[in-house]
């Protein structure tokens, strides 16, 4: 009679289920079929042509388009005969790819100030988008495009996609590469920057004090002591240059200026544009202009680039880059006044153009060694080399953008607050756990603790965070070795990530029983109901053992079935995953469909009558966390020898009838929400613990009744047990 009564709702879900997974076999996986796949390989004007709207939404007033090629391909948008901008692809672009790891087609428009005026997504596998996240939200998101420009992305907001906002920072940050990569090489007309080059042409104003104190011009002096020490270290006592000192000890021996002026932002702002211009006339062929000039006692210009005895080289200043010397001469100088900077003595000026093919490396750090001639400690001749290094500073180059941060590091410090307060919650639980003995023995604060943790559970983590884990999540983890999906992208969804690292280790440690009794927000919210349906005294009904026992083996065909077909569709497993109704009842808070609204509201209804029913018999999550925490290493949950024997009350007390008739708790099916251990602890409800308690009241009073006045310890528990049972808890 009992079970009769409990299986025609029960025969009700499971025909809402097959309804559900039907939908799911005709409602395609949430592609954007504006586009079909094959018009993927077609030009970007021909997609934007094949698409009725596209082209007016992507670029409002588009009057005459022209496909150009190039890196990126665009498409030249011109009004009024005139160009106003272009039209770029973000998967032509940069191929970006969404959440899914399937690279979207997001087409926008960009007038020639580097202004967005329009957007349109042709195409995307984001399987939230149509079934958890409304289209109207994607569309809302794309129309926020228009408005953004290259100095701010701001307006562009991918919060405006709840619980698929990761979808929408990646598309975000697709889009605005794009932009850049467009803008630079088709309206700047400068080829993209792969690698940091020499800036030969940018030009920014800078004063002779600026260029020195910025690194651009290098200004070293040695003074006389200094000299005299560098001698004596390297040739010993008595050993001097052979430039005589003069000025005492602070006297300047020698006063070094140098400099590439290439680059126009110091040639320039040196020389002047006219006599820049003209000075690198002489340049070679991708070669190197470097000025120097000296000062003090010591000159690094002498006579011997003029002897051939010498082979006309300068014999006093050479360039040495790592292993790399190179040996200036005479073909290579010019010398030259300067009006600008020190006053020089003119001699000391000079040009010297540098061949390419002579290796010189710009960008990284060169020394300019100057090499004063002198004697050793016993008099013979010594070369003295003096280097000072020269390091062109980064805004004489030009550099590639800057590497992003990851996308996983950028959402991971935007959701920092929420990682913090899952942190907080994990801890809670964690605690609850190893405080379970503690806690349990004082039954209202633990009936406090729970209905908290539960609340916090639905209210925060779930409806609120969007943090339910879903056997979706399990099989992307079974397909990501073979698929070869990285860590990154599951780390793309924090939430979900941790939780699942959690839950990973916790599932080894005691089972399924952490996540299922305590974490997971759709459990919270059937034993929330159930709580009230219990205050409000909805009638309950009690599914006999043997019953129960066989349909538990329905969610375990149901998540084998799922992990087997995820190997041949992924589409068809995430269609039959609808058995879930966490994304309805969780994600979206009901803003689904309404087949799949009444789906999950039946599931929620019946658990009022009978606790945790879609937990019990139809979960594949439980099932397949069951499946592995299967070997788990610990159980916590107490028991007595009397448990099963002459005491049978933890197995009424059970909410989802895990507890055998033996006394012995089935692990796979326990939650772990510890109400059969606040029974263990209850002096009211244990009968050894009736029996201790009672033995200590007749100590005391020294009152002695004949057995036939007192019940027995199993009555009283019996009773305690019933009377908690329908009282407030659930």
């Amino acid at each position: 009679m009992v079970f009769s009564v409990w299986f025609a709702p029960l025969r009700r879900v499971g025909l809402l289920a097959l309804y559900a997974i039907g939908l799911g076999f005709f409602t395609s996986p949430v592609v954007a079929e504006v586009l079909g796949e094959p018009l993927l390989d077609k030009t970007l004007l021909e997609r934007l042509t094949l698409t009725p709207g596209a082209l007016q939404q992507a670029f409002p007033g588009a009057q005459e388009v022209v496909f150009v090629d190039g890196r990126p391909p665009v498409v030249e948008v011109w009004i009024d005969g005139a160009v106003a901008g272009y039209l770029f692809s973000t998967r032509d672009a940069v191929n970006a790819t969404g959440y899914s790891g399937v690279a979207f087609d997001l087409v926008a428009g960009m007038t020639m100030e580097g202004d967005l005026v329009g957007a349109t997504l042709l195409y995307h596998h984001e399987a939230i988008i149509g079934r958890g996240v409304p289209q109207e939200k994607m569309d809302e998101y794309i129309a926020s495009i228009a408005g953004a420009n290259l100095r701010s992305f701001s307006s562009i907001r991918p919060d405006l996609l709840s619980r698929a906002s990761t979808s929408g920072r990646l598309m975000k940050r697709g889009l605005l590469n794009s932009a850049e990569m467009v803008f630079q090489g088709h309206v700047l007309g400068v080829p993209p920057v792969t690698e940091p080059t020499l800036d030969r042409g940018g030009f920014a104003p800078f004063s002779f004090e600026e260029l020195v104190t910025g690194g651009s011009i290098l200004n070293q002096a040695v003074t006389n002591i200094e000299m005299f020490e560098l001698f004596q270290k390297a040739g010993g006592r008595g050993s001097l240059p052979d430039q005589a000192f003069k000025d005492g000890e602070d006297g300047v021996f020698f006063e070094l200026f140098t400099s590439l002026i290439s680059p126009a932002s110091i040639g320039a702002n040196f020389f002047g544009d006219v006599k820049y211009r003209r000075y690198l006339e002489d340049e070679p062929e991708g070669g190197l202009t470097l000025w120097v000039a000296g000062d003090g006692e010591y000159s690094f210009a002498s006579n011997s680039h003029f002897r051939k005895a010498n082979d006309y080289l300068f014999d006093r200043l050479k360039i040495v880059q790592g292993g790399l010397e190179i040996r200036l001469t005479r073909d290579m100088h010019r010398r030259l006044a300067v009006s600008r900077g020190p006053s020089l003595d003119h001699r000391n000026i000079m040009l010297f153009h540098l061949e390419a093919d002579l290796g010189l490396d710009p960008l990284a750090p060169f020394n300019m060694v100057l090499m004063v001639a002198g004697k050793d400690g016993d008099g013979a001749p010594m070369i003295l080399d003096v280097p000072m290094t020269y390091q062109l500073p980064e805004r004489h180059m030009l550099l590639p953008p800057p590497v992003p941060l990851p996308m996983w590091v950028e959402t991971w410090l935007e959701k920092r607050v929420d990682i913090a307060i899952l942190g907080l919650l994990l801890i809670v639980v964690t605690i609850i756990f190893l405080l379970q003995d503690v806690l349990t023995r004082h039954r209202r604060v633990y009936e406090f603790v729970r209905v908290g943790v539960l609340a916090f559970t639905l209210g925060w983590l779930g409806w609120y965070a969007g943090a339910q884990l879903s056997i979706v999540n399990i099989l992307a983890y079974i397909q990501a070795p073979f698929e070869g999906t990285s860590i990154e992208a599951f780390a793309l969804d924090p939430l979900i990530f941790i939780l699942s690292l959690y839950v990973a280790f916790t599932l080894f440690i005691l089972g399924r029983g952490v996540f299922c009794g305590w974490l997971c927000p759709f459990g919270a919210f059937q034993e929330l109901l159930h709580r009230i349906g219990r205050f409000v005294r909805i009638p309950q009904i009690t599914i006999p053992p043997t019953v129960l026992e066989r349909l538990w083996v329905v969610k375990y065909l149901v998540a084998i079935f799922l992990v087997v077909t995820v190997f041949f569709s992924v589409e068809a497993a995430e269609r039959y995953a609808e058995i879930e109704p966490f994304r309805t009842a969780i994600t979206v808070k009901f803003a689904r469909d309404w087949q799949f609204a009444v789906y999950a509201a039946g599931l929620l209804s019946i658990g009022l009558f009978v606790e945790r029913a879609y937990c019990r018999v139809l979960c594949p999550l439980g099932g397949t966390l069951a499946i592995l925490g299967r070997f788990h290493m610990f159980t916590w949950l107490k028991r007595r020898h009397a448990c099963g024997t002459q005491c049978r009350i933890c197995e009424s007390e059970c909410p989802i009838g895990a507890i055998q008739t033996s006394g012995k708790i089935n692990m796979n099916e326990c939650l772990q929400c510890m109400d059969c251990q606040a029974a263990y602890y209850d002096d009211h409800q244990c009968p050894p613990l009736i029996q201790r308690r009672k033995r200590k009241e007749l100590g005391k009073t020294g009152a002695a009744k004949r057995p036939g006045q007192v019940s027995s310890p199993a009555e009283d528990g019996q009773k305690n047990a019933l009377r908690h049972r329908s009282g407030s808890h659930g």
